[in-house]
């Protein structure tokens, strides 16, 4: 006997033109008559290619393709909208349009019993506490007692916050409880690439608002603020990027060694045209 043929299940998805090409496969396997242009009769589009497009990335759905692609899917309430949720996030404009998406899909998937995605992850990176806290635990004369981790970061979070980040941090696994306190877990932090990406620019966003934030709430001697606009060669971008890149590598190598660290800090390089490199 041979292996049984499952129909690709959309609530375990994150990329939608996946899901399609998943489900396409699984059709012709089960189904000789089954084509680009079955699938767009039965769900009443006017191309026959059309399903092929979307597959191939080439074409995205529009509002009114999206209910016929639904229908020749055959897909009802939950996977309906989780599908409909999922074409919106991956063809969201915008860090806030995919953001809300996003949590639009982990409700439809909790609705469904199912394990919320990476919902433990996700939350991690809603707030640049949780990272700073798991790095301080690393340091020397690292004390567990919230009031004293709000004050090492400049009362920037309550101490209830910093007592539910910690709490949190366990939690997930990234942070455990020792005799004498807590120590960091090294795990690394894995999810499928649309998620990955998501949670990355949030990550980002906080820490630019904290910079511009420091500009105010800290002296000039605990921070160093700069920028450089400079004309280059539209060959050239390339080769900036690259040196940024070694430049990280570089002050990695300054990073203490664990139970050997006093302060946590962030250093972040920011790298865009303000004029096209089109062209």
């Amino acid at each position: 006997m041979g292996e049984t043929i499952r129909e690709p299940e959309i609530l375990l998805y994150t990329n939608y033109r996946v899901y399609l090409r998943d489900y396409y496969q699984y059709r012709k396997e089960i189904s000789t008559v089954f084509s680009h242009r079955f699938f767009a009769a039965k769900a009443g589009l006017g191309s026959p290619n059309y399903l092929k497009l979307v597959m191939d990335g080439t074409r995205n759905l529009s509002a009114k393709s999206l209910a016929r692609f639904v229908k020749g899917l055959g897909l009802t309430a939950t996977r309906a909208a989780y599908f409909e949720n999922l074409v919106q996030f991956n063809q969201a404009q915008t860090l806030d349009e995919r953001n809300l998406f996003y949590q639009k899909l982990l409700r439809v998937r909790t609705r469904a019993g199912l394990k919320p995605l990476d919902e433990g992850q996700f939350d991690l990176f809603t707030h640049w506490r949780y990272l700073v806290l798991r790095e301080m635990v690393g340091l020397k004369g690292f004390k567990k007692h919230p009031q004293w981790i709000a004050d090492q970061m400049h009362g920037a979070i309550t101490p209830k916050e910093a007592g539910d980040a910690l709490e949190k941090l366990v939690g997930l696994g990234l942070v455990r409880k020792t005799a004498n306190g807590y120590r960091q877990v090294d795990i690394n932090i894995s999810t499928q690439d649309e998620v990955r990406s998501l949670l990355v620019k949030n990550y980002h966003r906080q820490m630019l608002s904290l910079a511009a934030d420091a500009m105010d709430r800290l002296p000039a001697t605990q921070r160093d603020i700069s920028s450089v606009t400079i004309p280059i060669r539209k060959s050239d971008f390339t080769k900036v990027k690259e040196h940024l890149q070694l430049m990280r590598k570089e002050l990695l190598n300054l990073a203490a060694e664990a139970d050997q660290g006093e302060a946590v800090i962030q250093i972040n390089l920011q790298l865009f045209p303000l004029t096209s490199l089109d062209g």
